[in-house]
């Protein structure tokens, strides 16, 4: 799935609030004095674990993953950089070794 694919997932599933979903919200939000707050009950360390790799499932099912041709892009755009900066990094290295040589000498 491409990311434009995600984004228009995302704008179709946006809802637009009417003054009456708003005010009903608005109520819903409000603590009712009356009810008791309820608790979450406490799980065990195996269903906790459970339930952590059932989100973690969720969110990667989430992830845009980039394509092949993408990837192998910026692949080799990520390598060239990288010897492009070592070989900067080795000629100011060589030029600065012989220019302090050349000053103790």
């Amino acid at each position: 799935m491409t990311k434009k694919q995600v984004r228009s997932l995302k704008k179709g599933s946006r809802k637009t609030s009417s003054p009456q979903t708003g005010q009903k919200a608005a109520a819903e939000k409000k603590p009712a004095a009356s009810s008791a707050v309820q608790e979450k009950p406490v799980l065990s360390v195996p269903a906790r674990f459970i339930q952590f790799l059932k989100e973690v499932r969720v969110e990667f099912d989430k992830i845009a993953w980039a394509n092949r041709k993408e990837t192998v892009t910026l692949t080799i755009a990520t390598l060239a950089l990288t010897f492009f900066i070592a070989s900067y990094l080795g000629l100011v290295d060589i030029l600065l070794s012989r220019i302090v040589g050349f000053l103790i000498n």
